[in-house]
């Protein structure tokens, strides 16, 4: 399938080539001039003139600019689409010009300079093709060697493709050495008219240089056969000898021109013109079929790069097949001359034009058969003679894949792509993406191509031309949502075609007067178009003159109607007259309506006996069949039909229902109209003719299905002769549309159809395999899952009629399962997926409930109350084992119904048998072979629990120095699941591998691996490890030898797995699973031991993440808009309201990691990765909003240390920048001030504004604050806030007031280790009240309010504090309590209440002024999905009024009034154990 490409934006006019005619500057400008340049060029021409030419003159028959053939002919062909044109003048007016010394060397140097230097080229890698007339041929040479001899001209050297030569004197001419001595006599001699002499030292030269240089390039010779009058004498300027080379592979074409015309022509259809376009185009054809390793790189790297998009694209859009069949079909059908009524009508012109206040949709409509398509096609035809951009579709009831809504969507959006740069990336960079489109619904489709992806884009005026939407099976969704909501900022401009019907006119007329404009096409609008028609049929009408001929047009006109079928049909009718008086009648008794005429055609059809059985079949596979088929198509299915053969299958389709099939230029069966489809398919249509539905598709599922059971659909079988009997290439053309269609018209044929059963029956028990590959061969599987559903409904449909008991229905209901994939309802969010080896189980645990599946029915078997916080589950031989956070082994009896067994606890020791053990593990792998339990508790080497004997068995880990074992956090374990295997795997949060033997409590191997998931392979052979930045490592189970690598992209892997053979492993990641066949995998199943003692084998980077991402959000205090910032260094501008990306307002080089707004200069301030700082003043205006006005500054610190904070002194008019190491005063104007150097060991710093008073800023640490003036950045005071804290370190601090109070919140995290929050620290501001501090009275009050400070301190049971003495704390139990909740603090809602993602991923609140003494209340509000900062360090989000932003890749998620639900939850305060649960 192709789409017709438009590679350039225009509008009404070729926009982007020269249009003027400059007939004051008719020989054209000396230099390099563009005449035209596609927004894609993938070649480039250059012409060059030649003795006494010019650049514009040489290629120009006349003056007028439409003779100038390179600017106004090739950009219209579409064979030269992708070239840009350049022409080159030089100064070569002999009789004009003043006398010079330059020669052909000069003029050569000229032209390289000038390509050397030309921005067009210099920033290019196209293959360049040089065209030259007479001597500037001779130029061409001498700059393609003075190149070839220049080491800086190398890289545009290897770009030289191809010379044309057009009458170039090789050898010289003598014609020039007449000119010398002419001018010679005038005292004007010129250098270069002497290098034009034969056999001069000049030519001898170029022509002996050139041979050395000429083998790699493709040569052109055109020489001149006509004498060229010169006064009363004719002469040939440059004889054949001269104007040819003579070498090996040099093409020789003689033109029918004389040396001054061969390169001027009258019209594109000019003979010598052809010649030469036809050799152009040649040319372009064979570097485009190039060899991947042929020096034209640019072809490689530009058109087929954009080639395998569009070939992707066109997958991945799944867009409709053959697109431009049906624009051919309707253009061959108008006639030269018709249609152009249209374009004249004055509304039709002001849409077109984009005229302001017009409607930007035209609905265009007309009675049936009245030319609407044919209109449709005239006018894609007209705006792409202009090059404007337009897609196109055209509706058709008779053929599914061109009647649903959503083949209209993918076809535009994949037309859009071909012909604008910016729509393709988009689209590509969806895919990459991994967004689907298959299966979708028509609105998700809009959304997703449309809104969120092609309107998003930087568009230029585009035209969609629809037509036949009365054909489309779904029509509410093109109105509401899609014309309803396209924007008008939107430059799209559309056209329906449609007979006009009450559903329409309501839908339109619902979008508003303003948007739509209504055309009806009258009889009189049509009444030119078919007088042209008839004028030109009648001829073949028997008339006796044309007098008679003109009555008996005008008698058809009167009765025509403006139908352009009636008027075909009727004039087919009449040239089977053979008199005046057979015409006469026929024209009398011809109906005026099409139903009556319709009626005619089958009563004449029933009259003929002959072939009554073909029409009959023919008529049921035009009417009911999924698409038009070919006549190679239909030539098996008739034949089972009739029982005949049919050597001139079309001849005789046309002869025997001519009036209302046709076969099409592309050789497939077409209804007439869709009129004729509608008249044969009525129910109350009384003919031998008439179509019945369920008669028509059980007749055609018969064929199909006779054909799918048949011999050339047996799957291969080896015979001894060959390896195999039956050869898919070999199979009749109907074998497509067999596999493809069948079950659509099984769903609808009769359930009764005894052969039809017993046919479906024995498809799926002997060839469906077969047909399964064919589907699989498609690459597109949407066939398999609508051949599932399209069997279920037939199989209802039989159910209601037979009994359901029944062995073919039993094998139909079998297939229908194995057709189609399942969705299991479990009714909340699954945490952990089990399947069994054997026995098709599937375990599903969510934080309620487990479920048990029959894993190939979807049946729900069981479902049991999960225990709290399942971390694991595992299949025994009749059992189902769950481990508990809350250190115990829950259990179902599977062939009991399900019966709970009593929970088995376990412990840590010996001690803790008779006692309940509170610590919750980090890590659990159960092991049913060995009857082993491993459990991770952090501080504690790992446990190993006998399941067998519900007892403690030991300890076991990896040795440190000393041969203690180590206590280190572990991330995760893994048995090995082979019961002859008695190893044990456990990664280390240090990064450490180590492989045990548990039961002998023995370090075997160890080595950093950082691996945070393991998962064994079934067979115990394999251990897959997921490793930072995303690469998964397989290694050798009992040795941990590295056997293979891989790396996919940088997101954080969730869990790893291996298939049942171990032949596959998958991963989950972000919201994708990854499924990967490693050759490793397979070769050590079959005892491959050919790679012992060779490398790792390594996939490499298979594909990078390349995605755009949101890296910080600030709100603009009192706008409705966020300010972005992203990884690839962009600042944007986001709408509130809808959370779509508005623009970007500029760019820096690299991430951007911090943005800051400070409103009172309307300034944005952000920095980057490598500390360049940028700060741009924004003016906000009614039209656009707020945009980037001027750049304030652009600096950098060059520190060493990465920035990590920023802030504004309101009040001052400075910031400070703060590193880890130093901080530094800078001035609003990017000076800086002053500059503060710490010791690399001091804590984290976080500076704050002072909440009272503009002029003081405070340095947050630890344990201590201390105000500076913002005027000196002098200190003013310290204040101790609380002893030091060891293991934690100052995440963040955040400010509110209470009325008159002043309150300070730290959040704390762990020290150099994960971001989570770990502690809280709260504060009464009132201990930095810089009045009281500055006064005298202020120093024993310090004292006192130091004394009496209201804190709170809550950290991890691991921090200890120091001895030094402490504040009283404030509310200490109630928030130690809250933190263990907390995961990570988002800020402070509107209300001053603390909002934050809890430890199960749910955006809470809780209001600290009013914790209560025995508990505490906050509120659950939503839940974030997991895989929203799955991978990443840290949440990008912010707080807007009640809505809550989250960053989610390039988009900004706005939870819409997400705090407006709330769910109370209840904790007691003495509940001080560490959570449960962590994220």
């Amino acid at each position: 399938m192709s789409a017709r490409s438009k590679d350039v934006d225009f509008s009404s006019v070729l926009t982007n080539t020269i249009s003027d005619d400059g007939v004051d500057n008719w020989g054209g400008f000396l230099g390099l001039k563009l005449l035209y340049s596609p927004s894609e060029p993938l070649i480039d021409f250059i012409f060059v003139h030649g003795l006494g030419g010019g650049s514009r003159k040489t290629w120009s028959k006349t003056k007028s600019i439409s003779h100038y053939w390179p600017q106004e002919w090739l950009p219209k062909d579409p064979a030269f689409k992708n070239v840009r044109i350049q022409t080159f003048g030089y100064d070569s007016d002999w009789a004009n010009g003043k006398e010079n010394c330059l020669n052909i060397h000069h003029f050569g140097k000229s032209l390289l300079g000038e390509m050397s230097t030309s921005p067009y080229l210099s920033n290019a890698n196209t293959p360049i093709m040089l065209i030259g007339h007479s001597m500037g041929d001779l130029v061409i040479k001498k700059a393609y060697m003075l190149a070839r001899q220049s080491l800086a001209c190398k890289t545009l050297t290897e770009r030289f493709c191809a010379l044309y030569f057009l009458a170039t004197p090789h050898r010289g001419s003598d014609s020039a050495k007449l000119l010398n001595n002419v001018l010679q006599i005038s005292y004007s001699s010129r250098a270069y008219v002497a290098d034009l002499e034969r056999g001069s030292g000049t030519i001898q030269s170029i022509n002996d240089e050139f041979r050395n240089y000429s083998a790699d390039i493709e040569l052109w010779s055109f020489y001149e056969t006509q004498k060229l009058k010169m006064g009363v004498l004719s002469k040939l300027i440059v004889d054949p000898d001269s104007a040819t080379l003579g070498y090996r592979d040099e093409k020789q074409i003689p033109i029918n021109a004389d040396h001054r015309s061969i390169c001027k022509f009258e019209t594109p259809g000019d003979a010598n013109y052809m010649v030469l376009r036809n050799a152009f185009a040649s040319t372009v054809q064979n570097i485009s079929k190039q060899d991947p390793l042929n020096k034209f790189i640019v072809l490689k790297t530009n058109e087929k790069f954009r080639l395998s998009q569009v070939k992707d694209l066109e997958k991945y859009l799944e867009a409709p097949e053959e697109l431009d069949d049906d624009l051919v079909a309707v253009e061959d059908a108008r006639m030269s001359g018709t249609c152009r009524w249209f374009c004249e009508k004055e509304e039709y012109e002001k849409w077109i034009a984009f005229a302001p206040n017009t409607p930007n949709i035209f609905w265009a409509t007309g009675r049936p058969a009245a030319g609407k398509s044919v209109l449709a096609g005239y006018v894609i035809g007209q705006l792409q003679k202009t090059k404007a951009d337009c897609s196109y579709f055209f509706f058709k009831h008779g053929d599914k894949s061109k009647s649903r809504l959503s083949a209209r969507l993918r076809s535009l959006a994949f037309q859009m792509a071909c012909q604008i740069t910016t729509v393709r990336e988009s689209l590509f960079q969806m895919r990459e993406d991994g967004i689907k489109l298959t299966n979708e619904s028509d609105r998700v489709l809009w959304r997703r191509l449309f809104l969120n992806g092609i309107f998003r884009t930087k568009l230029s005026r585009h035209f969609w031309i629809i037509d036949a939407i009365d054909e489309c099976q779904n029509l509410v969704p093109f109105f509401n949502p899609m014309l309803a909501k396209l924007g008008e900022s939107i430059p799209l401009r559309i056209l329906v075609l449609s007979r006009e019907t009450s559903e329409l006119k309501k839908q339109f007329f619902s979008l508003g007067i303003h948007r739509v404009h209504h055309e009806k096409i009258s009889v009189v609008d049509t009444l030119t178009d078919i007088k042209l028609m008839v004028e030109e049929k009648a001829k073949f009408v028997y008339q006796r003159n044309e007098e008679d001929r003109d009555q008996l047009v005008k008698k058809i006109l009167d009765k025509s109607e403006g139908s352009f079928l009636w008027t075909t049909l009727v004039l087919s009718e009449l040239s089977n007259a053979h008199s005046e008086e057979e015409i006469s009648q026929a024209l009398e008794d011809v109906p005026r309506d099409m139903g009556p005429l319709y009626q005619r055609t089958l009563e004449t059809m029933t009259l003929t006996t002959v072939g009554r059985k073909l029409a009959k079949a023919v008529l049921i596979w035009a009417t009911c069949a999924i698409r038009p088929l070919t006549t190679r198509e239909l030539d098996w299915p008739l034949n089972f039909n009739v029982g005949d053969n049919f050597p001139k299958l079309e001849e005789s389709i046309l002869a025997l229902c001519g009036h209302l099939v046709t076969i099409d230029k592309f050789g497939k069966l077409q209804m007439v109209h869709e009129t004729a489809r509608e008249f044969l398919l009525q129910d109350d249509l009384d003919s031998y003719f008439a179509i019945n539905k369920t008669e028509a598709h059980t007749r055609i599922a018969r064929a199909c299905l006779t054909y799918l059971t048949g011999e050339e659909m047996r799957p291969p079988r080896t015979s001894r002769r060959g390896p195999s009997v039956n050869d898919a290439s070999k199979r009749t053309e109907f074998s497509v549309y067999a596999c493809a269609a069948f079950s659509y018209h099984l769903a609808r044929a009769d359930p009764l159809a005894n052969d039809v059963l017993m046919l479906i029956e024995k498809f799926l028990k002997l060839n469906v395999l077969s047909w399964i590959e064919a589907v699989a061969r498609t690459q597109n599987l949407a066939p398999m899952i609508r051949a599932a559903k399209n069997l279920r409904t037939y199989l209802e449909a039989c159910t209601a009629e037979r009994s359901p008991l029944g062995m073919s229905m039993s094998t139909i209901r079998g297939w229908t399962i194995d057709f189609e994939h399942k969705t299991l309802g479990h009714g909340e969010a699954v945490r952990v997926l089990q399947f069994k080896g054997k026995g098709g189980l599937l375990a599903s645990c969510g934080m309620k409930m487990i479920r048990i599946w029959d894993a190939w029915s979807g049946r729900n078997i069981h479902s049991f109350e999960a225990p709290q916080r399942v971390v694991d589950l595992t299949f025994g031989n009749s059992i189902l084992l769950a481990a508990s956070s809350k250190n115990c082994l829950a259990s179902w009896e599977l062939d009991n119904g399900g019966a709970r067994k009593p929970d088995r606890p376990w412990g840590d020791s010996d001690e803790h048998m008779n006692k309940q053990f509170r610590r919750p593990p980090c890590a659990i792998s159960i092991a049913i072979n060995h009857q082993m339990l491993a459990i991770a508790y952090y501080g504690r080497p790992i446990v190993l629990w006998d399941l067998e004997q519900d007892a403690y068995f030991g300890h076991c880990g990896k040795k440190l120095v000393h041969g203690e074992t180590s206590t280190h956090r572990i991330t995760a374990l893994v048995f090995n699941p082979n019961p002859e295997i008695n190893l044990l795997v456990a990664s280390y949060l240090d990064g450490e591998l180590v492989l045990l033997d548990p039961f002998n409590d023995q370090e075997l191997e160890s080595f950093r691996a950082d691996c945070h998931v393991l998962a064994a392979s079934p067979d115990g052979r394999l251990l897959a490890g997921g490793a930072g930045g995303g690469t998964i490592q397989v290694y050798e189970f009992d040795s941990l030898r590295l056997l293979y690598q891989v790396k996919s992209s940088d997101f954080y892997i969730k869990q790893l797995a291996f298939s049942l053979d171990s032949f596959h492993l998958s991963d989950i990641r972000g919201a994708h699973c990854n499924v990967w066949e490693p050759a490793i995998l397979l070769r050590n199943s079959v005892g491959d031991d050919s790679s012992e003692g060779t490398l790792v084998s390594s996939d490499g980077i298979v594909a990078t993440e390349t995605r755009v991402k949101v890296s910080t959000i600030i709100l603009h205090p009192e706008g409705d808009v966020a300010f972005c910032s992203k990884n690839d260094g962009a600042v944007s501008i986001y709408d509130l309201k809808t959370g779509f990306e508005l623009r970007t307002l500029y760019r820096h080089k690299s991430l951007v990691r911090i943005l800051t707004w400070w409103p009172q200069s309307k300034a944005i301030l952000s920095v980057d990765a490598s500390n360049g700082i940028f700060q741009w003043h924004l003016e906000e205006s009614q039209k656009e909003g707020w945009v980037a006005a001027k750049t304030i500054f652009k600096s950098r610190l060059d520190c060493g240390k990465s920035i990590v904070q920023v802030l504004f002194g309101a009040g001052a008019g400075k910031l400070i920048l703060s590193t880890r190491v130093s901080d530094h005063l800078w001035s609003i104007d990017g000076q800086q001030l002053d500059e503060r150097i710490y010791s690399d060991k001091s804590g984290i710093r976080k500076w704050i504004q002072h909440q009272q008073s503009s002029l003081h800023v405070i340095c947050v640490e630890i344990a201590v604050a201390q105000i500076y003036s913002w005027k000196d950045w002098s200190k003013v005071a310290s204040i101790p806030l609380a002893a030091s804290v060891t293991g934690l370190q100052l995440k963040n601090v955040f400010q509110y007031g209470l009325g008159h109070q002043w309150r300070l919140i730290f959040e704390l995290s762990e020290l150099d280790g994960s971001p989570g929050t770990r502690g809280l620290q709260l504060f009464d501001g009132a201990v930095l009240d810089v009045e009281c501090l500055l006064t005298k009275e202020a120093v024993s009050k310090k004292a006192k309010l130091h004394d009496q400070a209201k804190r709170l301190s809550i950290m991890d049971q691991s921090t200890t504090v120091a001895k030094a003495s402490a504040p009283v704390q404030f509310c200490g139990p109630q928030l130690a309590t809250l933190t263990h909740r907390i995961s990570h603090i988002i800020g402070l809602d509107d209300a001053n209440r603390l909002l934050f993602l809890d430890i199960h991923s749910w955006v809470c609140t809780a209001d600290l002024e009013s914790l209560g003494e025995g508990s505490i209340i906050y509120w659950r509000h939503f839940f974030l999905p997991y895989d929203w900062f799955a991978g990443t360090r840290d949440l990008v989000c912010a707080v807007a009024r009640r809505d809550v932003l989250f960053a989610r890749n390039n988009d900004v998620a706005i939870i819409k009034n997400g705090l407006e639900f709330a769910e109370r939850v209840d904790l007691e305060v003495n509940d001080s154990r560490p959570p449960d649960s962590s994220i």
